[in-house]
């Protein structure tokens, strides 16, 4: 579900600028196209950019160039050798030697093997091969492109995991029962089945009732976010269900002292449900408990949290809080204030909050990129899980991009920046999960950089940061 950062700046102000590509309006129902995006029969570049959309498509292609993070129509068609950093995209086209960036289309190299294997930094020699890859065909520098890649191809080399059967409960576990009712409740197979074959990335207008035993737990409930999650089936034998961020009883956000859940509890949760990136059925966040081992309020099941449970620390990582901007002092959100310039951006608070009462405003400047920044914080090397909710503050949009930066002495070093998010609307709340590597142990600060283009305002909620199974800010 989640791209990995991977350029790498001296200063703030030599990140890369998003780019924004309005698509055109009034565009034609999509035409038939030859080829169908499988493996037998990958869609050419033409015809994948005609169909705009789809889940674990196979596009076969010549390796161009690629976009240097800024501007789509100021890509370079050749290698990267000479680039500070491994570009984290490619360019595919029909002919080996197109030079037109419209009958290009972009694709994104995920984090791992896919992109230590294609970029054209390390790999100069892919220039005008012929590549096969699969992903997700969506919004990409502003035109279709392919994100979320698993799987490629090229000199006869396999890269990466092919998606396998993508047919709906093709390979599900234990028997689906239920209907989604209030009488009879999905199981989890029931549930994983009819949520797999939902569109990518659209809630249900409707909720669901799903019931099953815990048997494992994501994240347990706790006061940061009054919410858990948790994956649940009838036994251990059947395929497991995610239950994503479900509320406490009667959509209360879940308190200090109120029950917990311990695995084997058999609950029952009613909420929309969500085909997550087209590969992650799920239940939408906002659900709710209904039951637990047949009871109807924390009388029951789990075990009665007494007062905060102390958060977990991995080794000499250091942990933190306020992910949930609830807390606040003075008018600034606790824990969101650097000691470093990590943090240069003007922040303040909003009741527009994607979950609990408050979010925060990071106020953006035309032409100048600021950063919302979280403490300095002690880290081990290695990979952090980047997880939150943006939104732009106002009509005009906005673009932001995670990022991680070493603090020594007090001073910033380089800026290491993952994926750009751009276009973002003030009508609805879009989730970002990014993995960002600490190349050492040391002092670093997790930020977020409100792109100066266009400059706005943008409401940041819900930032959290895991390392493995431990939760690093939340």
């Amino acid at each position: 579900m989640a791209a990995m950062a991977a350029f790498t700046f001296s200063s703030c102000e030599d990140v890369p600028e998003p780019y924004t590509l309005p698509t055109q309006p009034g565009a034609p129902t999509t035409p038939e196209v030859a080829t169908q995006g499988t493996e037998a029969s990958p869609y050419t570049v033409t015809d994948a950019k005609t169909v705009k959309t789809g889940t674990n498509k196979y596009i076969k292609g010549y390796i161009v160039g690629y976009v240097p993070a800024k501007a789509l129509n100021e890509a370079i068609f050749g290698d990267a050798s000479s680039a500070e950093t491994a570009p984290t995209n490619i360019l595919l086209a029909a002919k080996a030697d197109e030079k037109e960036v419209t009958n290009c289309m972009p694709i994104q190299l995920p984090a791992g093997d896919l992109r230590t294997a294609l970029n054209l930094k390390d790999n100069s020699g892919n220039l005008k091969k012929e590549l096969i890859i699969c992903g997700n065909i969506e919004n990409y520098f502003g035109v279709p492109g392919l994100k979320s890649a698993t799987y490629a191809k090229i000199d006869g080399k396999e890269i990466g995991k092919k998606p396998g059967d993508t047919t709906p409960g093709s390979d599900l576990k234990g028997e689906a029962k239920g209907d989604g009712s209030e009488a009879t409740p999905f199981n989890s197979v029931a549930a994983q089945k009819y949520t797999a074959a939902l569109e990518a990335g659209k809630a249900t207008d409707k909720e669901f009732y799903i019931k099953g035993k815990v048997q494992s737990i994501k994240e347990q409930f706790s006061a940061s976010f009054g919410n858990g999650s948790f994956y649940i089936a009838d036994d251990a034998n059947s395929t497991q269900f995610l239950i994503f961020r479900t509320l406490y009883f009667g959509g209360e956000k879940w308190k200090e002292g109120d029950m917990t859940l311990k695995e084997g509890d058999e609950i029952v949760v009613c909420a929309k449900l969500i085909n997550y990136m087209g590969n992650t059925p799920e239940t939408n966040q906002g659900g709710k408990l209904i039951s637990v081992n047949g009871k109807t309020s924390g009388e029951g099941g789990g075990t009665v949290t007494p007062g905060p449970t102390p958060d977990p620390t991995p080794g000499e990582v250091a942990t933190g809080e306020n992910g949930g901007f609830e807390n606040w002092t003075d008018g600034k959100p606790t824990n969101w204030k650097t000691a470093s310039t990590a943090g240069n951006a003007t922040l303040s608070q909003s009741e527009d909050a994607h979950s609990g009462k408050y979010s925060v405003k990071v106020k953006g400047v035309s032409g100048k990129n600021m950063r919302l920044g979280y403490k300095e914080i002690t880290l081990k090397a290695g990979e952090y899980k980047v997880k939150f909710y943006v939104k732009a503050a106002t009509e005009n949009g906005a673009s932001i991009c995670p990022g991680i930066v070493p603090v020594t002495d007090g001073k910033v070093g380089k800026y290491i920046y993952g994926d750009y998010v751009n276009e973002l609307k003030n009508t609805e709340w879009k989730l970002v999960e990014q993995t960002l590597k600490a190349a050492e142990d040391g002092t670093y600060c997790f930020v977020i950089m409100n792109s100066g283009k266009p400059g706005g305002d943008i409401l940041i909620d819900d930032f959290t940061v895991t390392f493995g199974s431990t939760a690093i800010i939340k």
